[in-house]
């Protein structure tokens, strides 16, 4: 019934988040954090590689994965665009299986609250197996603390003179059990003032405690587990970035 993370999707990132877009400083803190690591990096949930890309260009060695094949196929038109190149691979990262181990792996940006609850066990198991013994899992965690349910938000971009795209965010419902969010996401790409095409999305965001993260991570075997607010700023409390060591 709902297509995730495809054509229209991949368009308006693209014009939202372009290359190299900072989104609250997320670039410049993990940039700080990677610069004083050794070995090799993987980005999962990569994207149209808005982060990966400044990176390669500062001498990081670092890969991407992803399972949207739109948004990877958009990233290797920007890396062919910036002149730069690496390893991306297509697959679920709650089946996360690559042939090498890295050294730090980064998940921006709340991609880890896409992740369905019910298989975040799984997925930490795969993601420890995929570091090396001193590899380090580096990753965001949001709150709803904003969501509003019933709200619309409703906003047009331009693609050409004549095209853009209409997007209509719905607040669909706040589960206070499973501790999850829900959005109906709809694109719609416009010509001359007709719909061309429509993707609908049904977004979910998962969230978590900090006690709560602190001890699945514990239970999956990282041994030092520190946490920052809001990139080290301290003002929005519902970004919380993990940084968790292995063995």
């Amino acid at each position: 019934m709902f297509k995730e993370y495809g054509e229209l999707s991949t368009k308006l990132y693209e014009i939202t988040k372009p290359v190299g877009h900072s989104m609250g400083g997320d670039i410049e803190y993990y940039y700080e954090k990677l610069k004083r690591r050794q070995g090799n990096v993987l980005e999962a949930g990569v994207g149209t590689g808005r982060m990966l890309i400044p990176f390669l260009k500062e001498d990081i060695a670092i890969d991407g994965v992803d399972i949207s094949s739109d948004m990877l196929d958009q990233c290797r038109t920007n890396m062919k665009n910036h002149q730069v190149n690496t390893n991306l691979y297509k697959q679920d990262l709650t089946h996360l299986h690559l042939d090498q181990k890295y050294h730090t792996i980064i998940m921006p940006t709340g991609s880890f609250c896409l992740l369905p609850r019910d298989l975040i066990h799984t997925f930490l198991q795969n993601l420890y197996h995929h570091l090396e013994e001193d590899g380090q899992f580096i990753f965001d965690a949001l709150l709803p603390t904003d969501f509003k349910t019933g709200e619309i938000d409703i906003n047009t971009y331009s693609l050409t003179e004549d095209s853009g795209i209409l997007f209509t965010s719905i607040s669909q419902d706040i589960d206070w059990l499973e501790q999850k969010v829900s959005y109906i996401h709809k694109y719609q790409q416009l010509l001359n003032g007709a719909v061309e095409k429509t993707e609908i999305s049904h977004f979910i965001l998962y969230w978590y405690g900090i006690k709560e993260l602190e001890l699945l991570l514990e239970n999956i075997g990282f041994s030092q587990i520190n946490y920052e607010i809001d990139y080290g700023k301290g003002n929005d409390t519902s970004l919380i970035t993990f940084i968790a060591d292995k063995g």
